[in-house]
């Protein structure tokens, strides 16, 4: 089975994506964490990305997402069910990323689109933090001025592209690309559509019982 998931910044289809992995034993392919491990190395590669996605706060180029969809579907069995976590982003990425599947011997199962407001985009990714050391990542309600991890005591911090301005951003590129993408899946009956405000068990329950 190879599942996309989609949806808009703190839609919650990354915890969405783990949840299905466990279940039915899939390898998770999250494509915002990969390009944000490239982004931390110290190579032209590495800079190249933290620039597009950090500083500038767009969507990287098709050839660089092509390049590690191509190392990871090579690294896994042919029998090795897949769910990818925000991939493809845009209607370029479609043909390559439909062609790169094709080539491994794979098809689209199942495309969930984990639908949230703008408004609770911004509110959820307004509470989202990580911690420093551990890396554990968490969410800090707004009247907690000084959040520290609850694991290991670490200072928590925001993304670097998780800002007000950063996050409006991002979501206008999600409605001016992805949405195409959806759109697009759509017209070949691949898409469920899944209310993502509600609480995380309600949402994976409805994603079950569109699978």
């Amino acid at each position: 089975m190879n599942i996309v998931i989609l949806g808009q910044q703190g839609s919650g289809k990354g915890t969405q994506a783990k949840l299905l992995a466990k279940k039915f034993k899939l390898d998770h392919f999250d494509t915002g964490k990969a390009l944000r491990q490239i982004a931390a190395m110290d190579t032209d590669l590495g800079k190249e990305v933290y620039e597009i996605i950090m500083v500038r706060k767009e969507l990287v180029p098709s050839r660089i997402l092509r390049e590690v969809l191509h190392i990871r579907l090579n690294d896994l069995g042919r029998k090795q069910g897949v769910v990818f976590d925000g991939v493809p982003r845009n209607v370029e990425q479609v043909a390559y990323f439909e062609l790169a599947l094709k080539e491994f011997g794979r098809k689209i199962d199942r495309v969930i689109f984990v639908d949230i407001s703008s408004e609770e985009s911004l509110k959820r990714i307004g509470k989202r933090f990580s911690c420093e050391n551990c890396k554990e990542a968490l969410i800090c309600e707004e009247d907690n001025d000084a959040p520290v991890c609850p694991k290991c005591l670490g200072k928590l911090l925001q993304r670097a592209d998780d800002t007000e301005e950063g996050i409006k951003k991002r979501l206008n590129i999600f409605e001016e690309e992805t949405i195409p993408v959806i759109k697009y899946f759509e017209k070949n009956n691949l898409v469920s559509r899944i209310n993502g405000e509600k609480n995380v068990e309600e949402v994976f329950e409805d994603i079950i019982k569109a699978l």
